[in-house]
């Protein structure tokens, strides 16, 4: 029931459009076929982004990609995990030039164009699903938003991460280990 909850919540808040998803992965090799995972130790760069890397944020991350897998058949183990997950944060400064095509319309010395120049924070959220054998990278998903916009103006920091993690993971398989244990308890 909790879990429903949760799915229920990240739903609701993954309709949010001040965020864009993207996902990738390698056609060749099929996620699905795999059924437990583990994270990673963080090789973030946590020193050029100390306010993004932290403790709780890192919490708020896993829990909610945790959370998403599980629905979707997915088991987190500490051992002999056949995917590695790992993300990774960035933050780009931003400008962009809204020139005024009118000017102002008085005599001539006045009717010189105005532009601005508004600067702002991109944050990239990028979840990687590695193969734990060889390290090869199997899936990656990411999110980009104007940090503003996305984090400040939300009430709850975790209902934004959870919005992402949501968006990220909407395309991401189901497990088909999942599928066919599903498939045998139906069965019997």
């Amino acid at each position: 029931m909790k879990k429903l909850v949760y799915l229920l919540a990240i739903l609701a808040t993954a309709c949010s459009p001040e965020i864009r998803t993207y996902s990738d992965y390698d056609k060749e090799f099929d996620v699905s076929q795999f059924r437990t995972y583990s994270w990673s130790k963080p090789l973030a760069d946590q020193e050029r982004y100390p306010l993004y890397y932290n403790e709780m944020t890192g919490k708020r991350i896993t829990s909610a990609v945790n959370d998403l897998l599980a629905v979707r058949g997915y088991v987190l183990t500490d051992s002999s995990a056949e995917l590695t997950l790992d993300y990774t944060i960035t933050v780009e400064e931003r400008s962009v030039f809204l020139p005024d095509p009118y000017g102002y319309m008085y005599w001539d010395n006045y009717m010189r164009s105005r532009s601005e120049v508004f600067n702002y924070r991109e944050a990239t959220l990028a979840l990687d699903v590695l193969d734990s054998k060889d390290g090869r990278l199997l899936w990656r998903g990411w999110a980009v938003g104007i940090l503003e916009v996305v984090v400040y103006e939300s009430s709850d920091v975790e209902v934004a991460i959870r919005s992402a993690i949501a968006k990220i993971l909407k395309d991401f398989p189901e497990s088909a280990k999942r599928q066919s244990v599903e498939m045998t308890i139906k069965i019997h």
